[in-house]
């Protein structure tokens, strides 16, 4: 038996050394977790270059090469680091680090195992052999976390788990991180910004579920009317990701002549100081989780346009904190985006109310609370 002093070993497995949305929910919970409590560290598959933010957690991390669609090999390995650092709790995001979690905590040790899925849509397309195969996982691991009470019960019924191995805990982001005035000016000089230009933005890695096609179609049709706005695209593709559609988005501003209003920044670190310098925030995807970047960008005291889909419509109220369009809507996603550039009190109001929802209802501090409460009652 562990004894009361001893602190919790916690390996967090995610599948890429990236920051999309689950990748910067572990971030920010390995940032501020208890470090008086738990040892955290984390483990991943894909992309073998470690991003200066991971880095920076000063937390171990280790690179597990996966060749090939079942590697077995991985999952020894991932078994061999859980066993040489003594990791009490394994939390695996998605379903694939699920997969390969499971031997290493359940077959070569004994370890807590703890499933976190961040999207519906993931789950749904979760062919029968595995779903047969998770149904067997989950019901052998210690639990499962929907980061909203739709993407819970997608995986209570996909699985056929019971009600008690489920629970829902709310991506949270750092409020205050996202309330900084500081460098605004420098950040719009640098990226040549005028001050009469209004700017819209999107946070979102080149991914066809993120339909940025939709967005500079309505984008295309809006500097038509206005010509003095600018749109931001904030992310980037990976050539190891088959939904990669950053050729295609390149292709598109080109063929129309955008590049003159389309900002490609690739990825960045300072998402806090670029939400500062947008007017609007937009995210055109075709389905979500619980958007990690909409949250982010509500924190900025931002208003939110978004499609109107499950994940995005749980986070944007119509008329209090932005606006839903009906995906393929162009004209009426260009119209609402030309209200909110002409109506400048109209976006004080729904960015008030965003940072308000953001502080009441995201928070990280509540979110790593309710995952150090579940690690704990795991050990216990």
């Amino acid at each position: 038996m562990r004894s009361p002093v001893d602190k919790i070993n916690v390996l967090f497995v995610i599948m890429q050394m990236e920051m999309g949305g689950s990748e910067r929910l572990v971030h920010n919970l390995v940032l501020k977790i208890d470090r008086d409590v738990f040892n955290p560290s984390i483990a991943w598959f894909l992309g073998d270059k470690i991003l200066k933010e991971f880095k920076d957690l000063n937390v171990p991390l280790y690179h597990i090469p996966k060749i090939g669609r079942i590697d077995i090999s991985a999952m020894r390995k991932l078994g061999d680091i859980v066993k040489d650092n003594d990791i009490h709790i394994v939390n695996a995001h998605h379903f694939m680090p699920l997969v390969y979690s499971f031997y290493g905590c359940k077959v070569k040790n004994h370890t807590n195992l703890i499933y976190a899925e961040h999207s519906k849509w993931e789950i749904e397309r979760i062919p029968l052999k595995w779903k047969i195969a998770g149904h067997y996982l989950l019901n052998h691991a210690d639990g499962a976390i929907g980061v909203s009470p739709a993407v819970t019960t997608q995986i209570k019924n996909k699985f056929k788990i019971d009600d008690s191995k489920a629970l829902t805990i709310l991506n949270g982001v750092d409020i205050e991180a996202f309330k900084s005035e500081n460098e605004k000016q420098t950040l719009r000089k640098e990226l040549d910004l005028r001050d009469n230009e209004r700017v819209i933005g999107i946070v979102a890695n080149f991914r066809r579920i993120k339909n940025h096609i939709f967005l500079l179609k309505a984008f295309n049709e809006l500097i038509k009317d206005y010509k003095n706005v600018k749109l931001l695209l904030v992310g980037q593709g990976f050539k190891y990701d088959s939904e990669n559609s950053e050729q295609e988005v390149r292709d598109f501003i080109n063929e129309r002549g955008l590049a003159t209003n389309v900002l490609l920044l690739g990825f960045r670190s300072d998402i806090p100081q670029l939400l500062g310098i947008m007017d609007i925030f937009c995210l055109t995807s075709f389905k979500e989780g619980l958007p990690i970047s909409l949250i982010e960008a509500m924190a900025a005291g931002l208003p939110v346009v978004g499609t109107d889909v499950e994940g995005i419509r749980d986070v944007i109220i119509p008329n209090r904190n932005g606006c839903l369009v009906t995906i393929g809507d162009v004209m009426g996603l260009k119209n609402i985006l030309h209200t909110l550039i002409q109506d400048e009190s109209l976006r004080q109001k729904f960015g008030q109310e965003s940072e308000s929802l953001a502080r009441r209802t995201y928070s990280l501090g509540q979110c790593v609370k309710q995952y150090q409460d579940l690690f704990t009652s795991i050990m216990k």
